[in-house]
């Protein structure tokens, strides 16, 4: 039995692929011998139609684990349906989603996990939220006109979120997610968009089946300005 599955959704991340799994991994094992919140774990690389090798790369770097998977799509058919695919194949109770750069701290996966686990307070979904207070971000003096810039247009993204459709979030695109089994079967196959907004959809979708969402601070780590996301050509 897998009590939990981290699904990394991948697009052109061969450079940075190896180590992340290196490292999600030395994390897992350590988190697993010290408080048991999960004896079995395993990781789903999901290689959304990528161009340079990052599913090759990914089978590399944790070469002969059974526990890494990797999914490959044949082409780009955006994050939250490499996620949905990713999850699909799972075989873990609790479900984590997060950023193949790891640029959300490992312990905010374990802390989402944990509000998961089984006994834990009844909780279906769990988000990160870097408007959180405690929340914390590092980030390379390269990247700080990128982030400066994403900060404002994020605020008014998510106002007219909260104006439009309700959702009660301040941070619906926040790149770390977690489900509970039963709830991911029920939202994900619901979702009509797989990219920049299925963020809000998955959020909207958990409000109108009645499920309760946990949010989280996170410490976030900016290393470059690079994304895939266009917010102002992807929010309208």
């Amino acid at each position: 039995m897998v009590t939990l599955s981290v699904v990394l959704p991948a697009y052109n991340e061969a450079r940075v692929i190896g180590l992340s799994l290196q490292r999600l991994a030395a994390y897992l094992d350590a988190a697993a011998a010290r408080n048991g919140v999960w004896s079995d774990w395993e990781i789903l690389v999901v290689d959304d139609g990528s161009l340079d090798g990052t599913g090759d790369a990914a089978a590399i770097a944790l070469r002969g684990d059974p526990r890494l998977t990797v999914l490959r799509v044949p082409v780009n058919t955006g994050k939250w349906a490499a996620i949905s695919a990713g999850v699909r194949a799972a075989r873990g109770e609790i479900l984590i989603a997060t950023d193949v750069d790891l640029s959300y701290g490992l312990a905010d996966l374990g802390a989402a996990a944990s509000l998961l686990a089984p006994g834990a307070p009844a909780c279906d979904i769990v988000t990160g939220n870097r408007k959180h207070p405690e929340s914390r971000m590092d980030l390379a003096l390269s990247a700080l006109g990128h982030v400066l810039r994403r900060q404002v247009i994020s605020a008014l993204f998510n106002l007219g979120v909260r104006l439009f459709y309700g959702v009660d979030s301040r941070d619906t695109q926040c790149g770390l997610k977690g489900f509970a089994r039963e709830a991911a079967s029920r939202v994900l196959p619901r979702l009509r968009t797989n990219r920049f907004v299925a963020d809000v959809e998955v959020l909207l979708i958990a409000e109108r089946l009645g499920m309760k969402v946990q949010t989280i601070p996170v410490h976030l780590t900016y290393l470059s300005s690079d994304s895939t996301v266009r917010v102002l050509g992807h929010a309208p």
